[in-house]
């Protein structure tokens, strides 16, 4: 363990001496450009997780003062566990912002566990499984009033899943599914940046179709809310802003193993076991931002999720909590990209996260 966060030490002092690097690049700029950052992480499933994130930062239009910078990059990853993943990805603003599309086309092969839990005796194990998957997942969104927009969505996932478990052939159950959909998203966004805001909201609504008629092996319904509010802390700066966030991920219908959503990531951070998961998960979560000194800054958050079969046990469901801190640098000034390390305790589990990024910026 201890060689392990070494490593960690040391990628993380050459993840800023490269920031640094890149930093006096776009400062002389002052424009967009192109960033390639190394990523890392550590936790108790993956064990070291290495990767790397390129992107474009760009502008459609260069007369465009509206529209917010586009990215087009590439980001990757490879575990200790000989998981791993590619993803394309693009977002683009265009037409004094009236348009917004997002673009996404991935593989991966991540090998995870889930809980089994006896209802019995209130104990449990941990069973490994591997999920092998490819997608293409498109979003289109048109202003349509004041800082509204809408449009629709489609994704198309075909995934594999073995468990470690035997199944009645005696052998590793392997579990094959098709889960396309297509739905609708209504968002509204005040805020005053899009990659660090300082004040403003962000109001999600996404509602998405699973179908037997556009491939998918399963029919259900899952809708999914995110609601960021942000505040300024002072008047004269933006050193020190406080977000609050709440979400819900809701899954009703024929949901399979692969449809369901686990308690964790940036929702909500102290978690990287996988032990809680289920067709619904709420969570509401607060975080405290500061920058302390020139480029530097730090972030403390806490909150609480649940993993339920539906709204209805919410009162009967364990809460579960999660705390930590953060530290952050400012790496490209002139589009407010900070990277940095998140940890966070949760209930009998923890995280620690090397971002690129702000939580909640999406």
């Amino acid at each position: 363990m201890v060689r392990k966060f070494t490593k960690l030490v040391f990628i993380l002092l050459g993840i800023i001496i490269c920031a640094r690097g890149q930093d006096s690049t776009f400062s002389k700029k002052k424009t967009n450009g192109i960033a390639a950052i190394p990523m890392i992480n550590y936790n108790r499933t993956q064990g070291l997780v290495l990767g790397a994130i390129v992107s474009n930062y760009f502008k459609m239009n260069k007369k465009d003062s509206l529209s917010p910078s586009s990215n087009i990059g590439m980001a990757g990853i490879y575990t200790e566990q000989k998981s791993y993943a590619l993803f394309l990805y693009s977002q683009l603003f265009m037409a004094g912002d009236r348009w917004r599309i997002r673009i996404a086309a991935g593989t991966m092969d991540i090998n995870f566990q889930f809980y089994l839990e006896d209802p019995v005796t209130s104990t449990g194990n941990f069973s490994d499984y591997s999920t092998k998957a490819r997608l293409v997942v498109l979003q289109v969104q048109r202003n349509i009033f004041k800082r509204i927009y809408f449009g629709p969505t489609g994704s198309f996932i075909k995934a594999t899943t073995t468990f470690s478990f035997p199944g009645s052939s005696g052998q590793d159950s392997v579990s094959s599914s098709i889960l396309n959909n297509i739905g609708y998203i209504i968002t509204n966004d005040t805020r005053d940046h899009i990659q660090y805001p300082t004040h403003g909201m962000f109001l999600n609504f996404k509602n998405q179709f699973y179908r037997n008629w556009i491939g998918s092996n399963y029919e259900f319904v899952r809708y999914i809310i995110t609601y960021n509010q942000f505040f300024k802390l002072g008047n004269t700066n933006d050193k020190q802003v406080l977000v609050a966030r709440a979400t819900a991920n809701i899954a009703t219908g024929d949901v399979p193993f692969e449809g369901q959503t686990v308690v964790g990531g940036d929702d909500i951070r102290g978690y990287s076991q996988g032990k809680y998961r289920n067709d619904q998960v709420y969570t509401l979560q607060a975080e405290y931002r500061l920058n302390f000194y020139r480029k530097w800054g730090l972030v403390a958050f806490g909150g609480i999720a649940t993993a339920v079969a539906k709204f209805s046990d919410i009162s009967q469901n364990q809460l579960l909590p999660g705390v930590g801190a953060g530290l952050r640098f400012k790496m490209l000034p002139s589009e407010k990209v900070n990277i940095g390390v998140d940890a966070g305790v949760g209930k009998g589990d923890y995280s620690i996260t090397f971002r690129i990024g702000e939580v909640f910026g999406r």
